[in-house]
């Protein structure tokens, strides 16, 4: 019996993916690289917005029509899609075997007929793989469904993390990335992820790691520090801090000013050791004036330490309190006008790569090695940062010394040194 999953949305999915793989290849299941030859297809779905849901719905509508061609097939609805729309009882669902909710493996293990009573472990390759440290989320942002989807934070424990990191490096990893819905929350008999991120680092000093999703309220303060004792704790900052007025702030529910992300982002940009910061903001919230969003672009290209800027114009979300809110106060942002600062944030992105790229030319570095041709350095995560490609090919999964000879926004040139 052979079995294909499809995993859409963020790197947590993955890790959820690869946990519903280990269910799997326990009931006996081999994992096929295409769909067509397969007996059985995981979708494993994103609904955290709605271009996201109508995506997840599209290759339901396929899945469900690969089904249909051959008898026996079957079909596995995972993830957030059914966590966010749950089953009402009225119907839609008769061509779908099973419908589990974000990161069930246990219910999935139940039906293939297995026990549930020990921990899943995680199945997969690749040079980079993403390690889960916390599931939930606490923080009730008036614009995030996160909450009602995944329910409330709980942190994982360090032994079952330490343990997941060894299988991890076991299965070929090079880079680990520790994710969660806010990863900065993360704590344990009084320690917090810049300890998680040290006994780590010393358990595999050969292996980068890199911390997602920093909400600026559960900022940890020895980030810095650990930068600077740990040279495979990669010097990089995933932060969504969504906007820089206070009052938007607010608005949004994220219970800090912008003093904290500015005493935050100055302490960045005061280490010893050069960080990159890859920011997530909002824009076009409603209620947004011409003096809240100049604050945001002001922000943004103030700061040596920003590298990336991860922008989105806000979408009425149904369920949350900002789409009811707007609606009752018929204060959002026009479209045009939406638009158009969301082009003004690109502009600022532009800038900052290009300060980069004065910074990156003619540099040697360490570039880990995706495939044969391409990689990724230090201050830039995979699949969504810039993107190196080797001037002739390299050993996939190698770290690299090459020295930088184009530097072009996202795109980097490099020459191997050896």
């Amino acid at each position: 019996m052979k079995y294909h999953i499809i995993s859409l949305g963020c790197p947590k999915n993955k890790v959820d993916s690869e946990r519903f793989a280990w269910v799997m290849s326990s009931a006996g299941w081999k994992y096929c690289v295409e769909p067509d030859p397969s007996d059985l297809i995981i979708l494993n779905t994103c609904a955290f917005i709605a271009p996201a849901t109508e995506e997840s719905l599209e290759y339901l509508s396929d899945i469900i029509s690969w089904k249909g061609e051959k008898p026996g097939r079957k079909v596995v609805l995972a993830g957030c899609l059914p966590g966010r729309y749950r089953d009402d009882g009225s119907g839609g669902l008769e061509n779908i075997d099973l419908v589990i909710g974000p990161g069930d493996w246990r219910k999935l293990s139940a039906w293939l007929g297995g026990t549930a009573d020990a921990a899943a472990q995680v199945l997969g390759q690749g040079s980079y793989r993403y390690l889960k440290i916390a599931n939930g989320c606490s923080n009730n942002c008036a614009y995030c469904t996160i909450p009602a989807i995944r329910g409330k934070f709980v942190a994982r424990g360090l032994d079952t993390i330490l343990m997941e990191s060894d299988l991890l490096v076991q299965q070929g990893a090079r880079e680990i990335g520790l994710v969660a819905q806010d990863s900065g929350n993360w704590q344990q008999n009084g320690t917090d992820l810049s300890f998680l991120a040290e006994t780590l680092a010393a358990r595999h000093p050969s292996i980068w790691w890199r911390l997602y999703y920093l909400h600026p309220l559960h900022f940890p303060c020895r980030l810095p520090e650990v930068f600077s004792k740990y040279s495979n704790v990669v010097p990089y900052i995933d932060m969504p801090i969504q906007h820089a007025s206070d009052s938007i702030l607010e608005r949004m529910g994220r219970r800090h000013g912008v003093k904290t992300i500015e005493k935050i982002m100055e302490q960045l940009d005061s280490s010893p050791v050069e960080i990159a910061v890859r920011y997530t903001v909002i824009t076009g919230y409603p209620g947004e004036t011409e003096t809240d969003f100049r604050a945001l672009r002001d922000f943004l290209g103030r700061y040596r330490s920003g590298r990336h800027i991860a922008a989105f114009s806000w979408y009425p979300e149904e369920g949350t309190l900002e789409y009811s809110r707007a609606i009752a106060r018929g204060d959002a942002v026009d479209d045009s006008t939406a638009s158009r600062r969301l082009a003004a944030i690109s502009a600022v992105g532009d800038a900052l790569y290009a300060d980069w790229d004065d910074r990156l030319y003619g540099r040697e570095l360490s570039i880990l090695a995706d495939d044969r041709f391409t990689g990724h350095t230090m201050w830039d995560a995979p699949e969504v940062d810039a993107v190196v490609s080797f001037t002739q090919p390299v050993s996939p999964g190698s770290i690299i010394r090459s020295r930088i000879t184009e530097s072009s926004g996202a795109v980097l040139v490099a020459e191997p040194v050896n």
